[in-house]
């Protein structure tokens, strides 16, 4: 379940080219260059295709600054290279023949809006698509935080869409947007009544841009919940606890937030920035996020348990992402789906990693350290 961004976040600046600032780009504008990152004071923009026509769209932070291209992929961090190199880039570009979509849009959700995020979930349905092996229709709630009712009217085959679990979480989520406290929230699972996966995006309804990465990430979640277990008839059904999954919460949102960066990135120069932007989430962290050596890495990493704390919460996304990444580059593709898919075999999520990779949780957050506490400084915390 994605609640990420109920915090006021910043963007600190990584080691990018500054060009010289002339009109602040605009959300939605006519931009030039696929990727082009623009620190503004009032938000991120990022030039994406929208349809056929490169605009720009809305990061997921604030900053302040002017226009920034990515960095060169030659100056990219080998570990952070490998890692963008390793994700399977090709499926994005295929169909999604084992998808069905059903678009929930409410009355108060602006067409332009929808026409968005339609282009940003066909992405993400190519990219899951191939993992899937049967037909399998998708509910996509697309709302804003005046449409509970809306959400709680909709059923599938006489049975509701969205259970008691789901709409009390979307309820909060709407609260918080209406005061001003968060921009979009997401959510993505398995309902085992409707036999069909369900997503919630809830948008602002002063928002005029969707977030570039939302529909990715909710994907993975879709991806994480299908899953057939020995334990469970599906995992990820309508829990908030990713304990229920037989993984940590590090492992669960931070997949997610590597895997919707990598799908969307067209470059590993693009793909380090946006990972970047990702780790910024632990300034909504402020006990949690000074990390200054190999050991605090460990020690943090491991407090990220559940039921967690509105600061651990923050730290899931932007440290559980670092060691995520550290793990698709060191043992690949094929292995970290592998992990995933084990976790319906295995209740301990170390003896999961010790069956696939050869090593515990433990070991693994010991090599993992020195590559996630090289990612942390440069974010200058």
């Amino acid at each position: 379940m994605r609640n990420k961004l109920i915090f006021a976040l910043s963007v600190s600046l990584v080691v990018t080219p500054i060009f010289p600032a002339h009109a602040e780009p605009k959300l939605g504008a006519i931009c030039k260059r696929e990727g082009e990152i623009a620190h503004m004071q009032n938000g991120t923009l990022i030039c994406s295709k929208v349809g056929k026509t490169l605009k720009y769209i809305s990061g997921n932070a604030n900053a302040v600054g002017s226009a920034a291209t990515a960095i060169p992929d030659k100056d990219v961090d080998p570990t952070v290279l490998k890692a963008y190199k390793s994700y399977n880039h090709a499926a994005c570009k295929e169909k999604h023949p084992n998808f069905t979509a059903v678009y929930l849009a409410s009355p108060t959700y602006k067409p332009t809006m929808l026409a968005q995020q339609k282009v940003l979930f066909e992405q993400a349905m190519s990219c899951y698509s191939g993992y899937f092996d049967h037909n399998v229709t998708i509910n996509i709630a697309v709302l804003t935080e005046l449409d509970y009712e809306f959400l709680a009217s909709q059923m599938t085959s006489g049975i509701p869409t969205f259970d008691a679990i789901q709409l009390r979480w979307a309820k909060f989520m709407m609260e918080r947007l209406g005061s001003g406290a968060a921009r979009f929230a997401g959510s993505a699972g398995w309902n085992v009544a409707t036999n069909s996966a369900w997503v919630l995006m809830i948008d602002s309804s002063k928002s005029t841009v969707p977030d570039a990465h939302g529909a990715a990430h909710e994907f993975v979640h879709i991806l994480q919940s299908y899953s057939k277990s020995g334990f469970f008839p599906y995992y990820g059904d309508g829990s908030t606890d990713a304990d229920y999954l037989n993984v940590p919460n590090w492992f669960w949102e931070g997949t997610a937030e590597l895997f919707s960066y990598a799908s969307i990135s067209s470059s590993a120069g693009i793909f380090s920035v946006q990972m970047a932007q990702a780790r910024t989430q632990a300034n909504g962290a402020p006990s949690l996020k000074k990390i200054a050596n190999t050991n605090e890495v460990i020690t943090t990493i491991k407090r990220l348990g559940a039921p967690s704390t509105q600061e651990a919460n923050s730290m899931m996304y932007a440290l559980g992402s670092v060691a995520c990444e550290y793990l698709l580059a060191t043992y690949g593709y094929t292995k970290y789906w592998q992990i995933m898919q084990n976790a319906g075999t295995y209740k301990d999520f170390s003896e999961n990693l010790k069956a696939t990779i050869g090593i515990t949780q433990d070991e693994f957050f010991a090599k993992a350290a020195p590559f996630v506490l090289s990612q942390w400084k440069l974010s200058k915390f």
